[in-house]
């Protein structure tokens, strides 16, 4: 998968913010608590356009931007990673935001208020002309969304065959409307899983050697769709087609002290490098080291600079 000149990486993904606050413990229904501690951080699709933007490639952001502060602190981050800001910005409603509750021993617990970025129209992208070497980049949530799903769907069927499209679907990938989904098999070119989406999609028991294919079947998934599976320090395993074997790219052995924005590095790097146009197995070799090197870092955009891959014997 190469292209004869370097493109952009186009993000539809929503960006929100992301409210971490630390508790003794989860309170019961009725109760409260009093914080340790609290942070705000820009999260969701900012994780990957930032780590796209790091691997030195023009990365654009296409989604709905708010005009609160939640928006103002979306638009500045963007603005450090030298992201350019395609989108519109809704003069009337703030971007979305995502509260985690974190406490000692137990798995974060999160509640997620949508804003500006659900609301994205199809006038909102009338100006984007992606090129035949640019990589649209979309997330699941976004096609959750009532408004926004189907804007998307809709204008990545216009968009045609020249620019290459990426999916994520995220965690919540059984809760996307089937619709949505069966809309981008016929542009979809690269769908990008963590290995407990790919098991929870094909319904079955630990991942094998019939994964990739049960995926693809179910998702109806066509021949020329690579479907990417991710295994963390066991890298990635990849396959084009219905009926041939999965391909496995090596991992990075390291130590990690927070996997959170492991996946969206990944995605982002690997995009990046389609960009501009690496071979499939190069970009995820590439995707591979980014990942294993945010993880060694805490925070969620933890993407490394390409030079910094590039240390790990990486072009």
């Amino acid at each position: 998968m190469s292209g004869a000149c370097a493109g952009r990486v186009v993000s539809l993904e929503s960006i929100i913010v992301d409210l971490g606050i630390d508790v003794p413990n989860l309170p019961p229904a009725g109760g409260d608590v009093i914080a340790s501690g609290s942070r705000a951080r820009v999260g969701g699709g900012f994780n990957l356009a930032a780590a796209a933007a790091r691997q030195g490639t023009p990365t654009v952001h296409a989604g709905r931007i708010g005009s609160g502060p939640h928006g103002r602190l979306i638009a500045d981050a963007l603005a450090g990673e030298g992201v350019t800001v395609a989108g519109p910005v809704d003069t009337c409603e703030d971007s979305g935001f995502c509260i985690a509750f974190r406490a000692p021993g137990v798995e974060p617990t999160y509640v997620t208020v949508p804003g500006a970025e659900s609301m994205l129209r199809p006038a909102d992208l009338a100006g984007i002309r992606p090129g035949a070497g640019d990589v649209l980049c979309v997330s699941g949530y976004d096609l959750m969304y009532e408004i926004s799903g189907s804007t998307i769907t809709g204008w990545l069927g216009e968009c045609g065959a020249a620019p290459l499209v990426v999916l994520d679907p995220g965690p919540l990938v059984l809760d996307i409307p089937v619709a949505a989904l069966r809309a981008l098999t016929g542009v979809l070119d690269v769908l990008t899983l963590s290995a407990r989406e790919a098991v929870l999609v094909a319904g079955a028991g630990p991942p094998d050697e019939q994964l990739h294919r049960t995926v693809r079947r179910r998702l109806g998934l066509r021949d020329g769709t690579v479907l990417v599976v991710r295994a963390g320090a066991a890298g990635c395993t990849s396959t084009r087609g219905g009926s041939e074997e999965p391909v496995t790219t090596p991992g990075r052995a390291v130590e990690a002290v927070d996997v959170t924005g492991a996946g969206d590095t990944h995605t982002g790097v690997l995009a990046a490098r389609l960009a501009e146009g690496a071979a499939l197995g190069d970009a995820l070799a590439a995707a591979n080291a980014a990942a294993a090197l945010s993880v060694t870092r805490r925070g969620p955009a933890t993407a490394p600079r390409r030079d910094e891959t590039e240390q790990w014997g990486l072009t």
